[in-house]
């Protein structure tokens, strides 16, 4: 995990948000992806701080960004869930509100809870699948190809212009990992793509079906 001297200021900052919010510092460092000693060293330096006397003492700034304005950076979020600070930052400067900072954004984001996690990753066979389809082949390893003939395959797959590194993050609630928008296998395409269904069979080929 990473050390303190690793981290970005984005980081950083979601450090100290996350514990002013109460979370714990084994989840703060999950949620990050940082070591412990990361965590408490950098909350540790927010708090003795010089400059943050008046947030030690329960001093909140009233919110820039209002509650018809947080709906809306909300939908920005799902609408792509890769995009960085910057990017929303300009999207919501685009529409009729007034203008704000990247730091006002990121801050309202964390406050919401959307916070910039890694993609989960979703087993594609758990090991229950794995045995079910070791016993279907067994059972069935004595077929003739006359009983194979009478059988029709299926499959769907989905098919991207490329691909990025997978280092990416995405900004989700807590309990939306599993999302499809959430996880890796989503947030590792770039620039579209499409899922399609198809089926044959041993005299025929099926249709091909887009999959929304």
């Amino acid at each position: 995990m990473g050390k303190a001297a690793d981290l970005s200021e984005f980081d950083r900052g979601q450090i100290v948000m996350v514990r002013r919010l109460g979370t714990s510092i084994t989840e703060t460092s999950r949620l990050v992806g940082c070591s412990r000693s990361a965590v408490v060293s950098i909350h540790a330096k927010w708090i003795n701080d010089v400059d943050t006397s008046s947030r030690r003492q329960g001093v909140r700034r009233p919110r820039v960004i209002k509650e018809k304005g947080r709906r809306r950076l909300s939908r920005l979020v799902k609408q792509n869930r890769r995009q960085t600070v910057a990017q929303l930052t300009a999207q919501y400067n685009a529409g009729p509100s007034a203008s704000v900072s990247e730091h006002t954004v990121q801050r309202t984001l964390l406050d919401m809870g959307l916070f910039s996690r890694r993609p989960t990753r979703v087993p594609l066979l758990t090991k229950r699948h794995r045995q079910l389809h070791l016993q279907w082949d067994r059972e069935h390893r004595d077929w003739t190809m006359d009983e194979w003939k009478r059988v029709a395959w299926s499959d769907e797959s989905r098919f991207l212009i490329h691909h990025v590194d997978g280092r990416g993050r995405v900004r989700r609630l807590p309990g939306e990992h599993l999302l499809h928008s959430c996880t890796a296998g989503h947030t590792h395409a770039g620039g579209g793509g499409i899922m399609l269904w198809g089926t044959f069979s041993w005299t025929a080929l099926g249709p091909v079906v887009v999959v929304e």
